[in-house]
């Protein structure tokens, strides 16, 4: 009797163990190549999104430790980003964990949950809310960050829903120029309609409104209804874009790309991204397959930033050896992105203090990148995420790039720029934490009738959340310069005391 009740404690106890290490909400499960857990925990199961990735959704139609279908991106294992995130917050509204690598961060929330951290492979977060969950893995255990701080100074498609690959590699370009391929989207300004706010952000700000008081604190209270841009950084993101639709409803969402392979091959701080080339082409795949399902929803595409600026400038072997690599996936996105009819495509050209003297260059790159997406089109360029530079000097920029274009063959080219950090000009070469900066011109459609090239002034770099550290695995040096403001944490975490000197020398004021 004993050996039997013994069995049946170690059974029950295996059992759970097993249905541990399935995945948990929102978490991959299967595809072409994965090697983590091909199952689901107890009350979800493995739907494949596409021939890459396959996740883990609310259900229980399959047993909890059923294999999964064997079609769905390789996991991304990508261990440089090992930012130590452990910020638990208890709320009654949004709630966003952001997990490091062995960390256990619980929440238990009435709201929405949105799992953030950086590729800790041994990352166990459990939550349990009344709203929606948003979490993934990086391939392997763990949630990764959802907003990656960058720097390097940095409807449905009805007669194409599975747009062609790109040319293969020295296949003859298509003659074409951009304008005479694509959906409909990328020929509408979708910043005129109202834009979606960032739930992410409203959840950041409210954990600085905590700590402060007086006008401060009421000015905080403004900047909370701010629109921002959510970034898709991580590989469970394909999984975030239907709540994000969702919750928009008729509002534009901006989603910014930031997924490409080597990522930030110039810069340590915000390092990573998908595994391989076919990795990423599932994520857009699946992101795209999703958007589809939202025949309604407006959405704006920025596609992947600093990347243009690294294949025209940098000359590290890092950068050097995945020039091409960038340059296909670049492709791959506008080729499926740019043939949707509710989707608008920028690609970005980081800013005018980095690529103004080589615009000529830059067209060169944008029309091979082009060229081989011959199905898609663009609407135009996204530049200043990340920095400071002013609208002004941005706009010359917009010009000459436009004009290079325009000679390159791709005429009416329009731009948006990211005004979240430039309410003072500042000269200096430091792209991390910049020292007296201040919030911008809020998001606007058409925002200067004597800036025509001027599709959006839009928050697009989430502003409060770091650039980088000077401190850690994942530090970097420009983070330690004189005029880089000290104590920041890694890149995409919230830094309060950056937060509130934007919102001290905020132009125009809140």
């Amino acid at each position: 009797m004993k050996f039997i009740v013994f069995a049946s404690i170690l059974s029950s106890g295996i059992i759970k163990l097993s249905n541990a290490a399935c995945g948990g909400p929102y978490a991959q499960c299967g595809g072409s190549g994965f090697s983590g857990e091909a199952c689901c925990q107890d009350g979800y199961k493995c739907v494949a999104m596409n021939e890459w990735y396959s996740q883990c959704q609310a259900g229980s139609d399959a047993p909890a430790n059923s294999a999964a279908p064997v079609n769905s991106a390789v996991g991304n294992d990508n261990n440089n980003n090992n930012n130590q995130w452990n910020n638990q917050w208890n709320n009654n509204g949004w709630n966003w964990g952001n997990g490091n690598n062995e960390a256990q961060n619980p929440w238990n929330n009435n709201g929405w949950s949105w799992e953030g951290g950086n590729n800790g492979n041994q990352d166990q977060n459990q939550w349990d809310n009344n709203g929606w969950p948003w979490g993934g893995n990086n391939g392997n255990q763990g949630p990764v960050q959802v907003n990656i701080g960058e720097n390097n100074n940095q409807n449905q498609n009805p007669a194409n829903d599975a747009p062609a690959p790109p040319p293969a590699q020295g296949q003859a370009p298509a003659p074409a120029p951009a304008a005479a391929a694509g959906g409909s989207g990328s020929s509408q300004n979708f910043f005129q309609n109202e834009i979606y706010a960032n739930p992410k952000f409203i959840e950041e700000v409210d954990s600085s409104i905590a700590k402060l008081d007086g006008e401060l604190k009421a000015k905080a209270e403004k900047v909370k209804s701010v629109p921002t841009a959510v970034w898709l950084a991580w590989d469970g993101a394909p999984g975030e874009v239907a709540q994000h639709l969702e919750a928009a409803g008729s509002k534009t969402v901006v989603f910014i790309m930031y997924m490409i392979p080597t990522r930030d091959c110039n810069a340590n701080a915000s390092a990573g991204g998908a595994s391989n080339l076919q990795t990423y082409k599932g994520y857009v795949d699946s992101i795209s397959n999703t958007i589809k399902k939202y025949p309604n929803s407006k959405v704006v595409m920025i596609l992947e930033p600093d990347t243009l600026g690294n294949l025209v400038t940098a000359n590290s072997e890092n950068c050097k050896n995945v020039h091409q690599l960038h340059k296909d996936a670049l492709s791959y996105g506008v080729n499926v992105f740019g043939s949707m009819s509710n989707v608008s495509v920028y690609l970005d050209a980081a800013h005018g203090a980095w690529l103004g003297d080589s615009t000529d260059k830059v067209a060169a790159v944008v029309k091979e990148i082009l060229s081989n997406a011959p199905n898609g089109k663009i609407r135009g360029l996204s530049t200043n995420i990340s920095n400071y530079q002013p609208v002004d000097s941005e706009y010359g920029y917009h010009q000459k790039l436009a004009s290079a274009l325009s000679a390159a063959g791709y005429p009416d080219m329009h731009f948006v720029v990211d005004t979240g950090r430039d309410g003072v000009a500042i000269s200096s070469g430091t792209w991390c934490n910049l020292i007296g900066t201040g919030f911008g011109e809020r998001p606007k459609g058409n925002p200067n009738p004597g800036m025509p090239l001027l599709d959006a002034y839009m928050w697009l770099k989430t502003p409060g959340e770091a650039d980088g550290s000077s401190t850690g695995a994942r530090a970097d040096p420009v983070c330690a310069k004189s005029d880089s403001l000290p104590g920041a944490p890694d890149a995409g975490q919230w830094f309060h005391d950056y937060f509130v000197q934007l919102l001290k020398n905020a132009k125009p004021a809140f």
